[in-house]
């Protein structure tokens, strides 16, 4: 017999969950019945009472002898697809799953020995887990969140544990070293541009990060840098400095220009992390269809001065780098321009 069938265990008895017998309810007498009863052709030995002309077993005797588990929990409980053992199984459900305690780990971005003045973003792994993290020491290390992620703050000299806690209860945690020594400043480039990836090297920096690794970075090249020239005229029309070509934002752009997007998506700022860009900034989109007009940089650009948001954007004058990308798929051009400042507050 299965363990699902066991309502057909007892032939002409009615089946029901007295748990205790020989006993009065109400006036009414339950005396001890006689009838054997066998569980797939075997004779087992469980007590049958008889009340009111009917015979009744133990629910519990069924369990044990069937083989599935009855226990009280808010109610007489049925798990036919677990062994009989009498008790309520352990609720898991609430507590950290140990089994998957190593899958989750924390560490800094800029590592774990910190200097005063040191921003570093909190990288959880599995990438994407949701998690709340907190300082044990908030006056040598603060959190602050920005664009969806934990960023560390050193203010003073110590030592501090940041430990992240995911939706599951799993938690990870890392210890950091704070010195009183402001790390010196990053003297730039001698034509004054920012800091650039080394050629040759694999652009992506941060690969935990949302990026397309099929991405053609040097892809429509010669309309990109006509883009950045005709946003510099803007600039110079508007009594603003040029902003130089950034690598890391050139590639960011034209990976961000691959997804084709028709509105801006969190995938904008994680891919200038992928790409090693770990600073703050903003970004422009337009796509439109090449029919009415052909010059790709000229109509991307217009699109961006007529719009008052974009052409602020554009006109900002904390920037001083900037980076820009084109897809051209199925005759729409999507174009993307994001520009920063690596010495201002971003994402680190």
């Amino acid at each position: 017999m299965k363990k699902k069938d066991f309502g057909t265990l007892l032939t002409g008895m009615a089946l029901g969950a007295v748990l205790t017998g020989g006993a009065m309810a109400a006036g009414v007498t339950a005396e001890p019945a006689w009838s054997p009863i066998y569980v797939d052709g075997q004779q087992v030995q469980m007590t049958a009472y008889n009340i009111l002309g009917n015979n009744y077993v133990k629910l519990r005797d069924i369990g044990k002898e069937v083989g599935f588990n009855v226990y009280y929990q808010n109610g007489v409980q049925v798990d036919s697809g677990a062994p009989y053992t009498g008790e309520a199984p352990v609720n898991t459900a609430s507590q950290p799953d140990s089994s998957r305690t190593g899958a989750l780990s924390v560490s800094s971005h800029k590592g774990d020995a910190l200097s005063v003045g040191d921003r570093s973003m909190v990288v959880v792994s599995p990438y994407g887990t949701n998690v709340t993290a907190v300082s044990s020491n908030p006056g040598v290390i603060a959190l602050e969140q920005t664009l969806g992620n934990y960023v560390m703050v050193v203010k003073a000299p110590g030592t501090a544990v940041i430990s992240v806690t995911d939706e599951a209860g799993n938690q990870a945690s890392m210890t950091l070293t704070v010195s009183g020594k402001s790390p010196a400043p990053t003297p730039p480039a001698e034509n004054g541009s920012p800091e650039q990836v080394p050629a040759g090297s694999n652009p992506v920096v941060n690969s935990e990060w949302s990026h397309n690794p099929d991405a053609d970075l040097t892809a429509n090249m010669d309309i990109r840098l006509e883009m950045v020239q005709l946003i510099n005229q803007v600039r110079r029309e508007h009594g603003r400095a040029e902003l130089p070509i950034d690598d890391r934002l050139m590639n960011a752009t034209q990976d961000v220009s691959t997804q084709c997007f028709r509105e801006h998506t969190r995938y904008e700022q994680e891919v200038t992390i992928a790409y090693g860009w770990l600073y703050g900034g903003c970004d422009n989109l337009t796509c439109f269809n090449m029919a009415s007009n052909g010059n790709i940089a000229q109509r991307a650009v217009a699109n961006w001065v007529n719009s008052p948001g974009h052409l602020q954007s554009m006109l900002r004058e904390d920037l001083t780098c900037i980076g820009v990308g084109v897809t051209i798929k199925n005759d729409t051009a999507y174009c993307h321009m994001f520009a920063g400042n690596p010495t201002g507050h971003g994402i680190l």
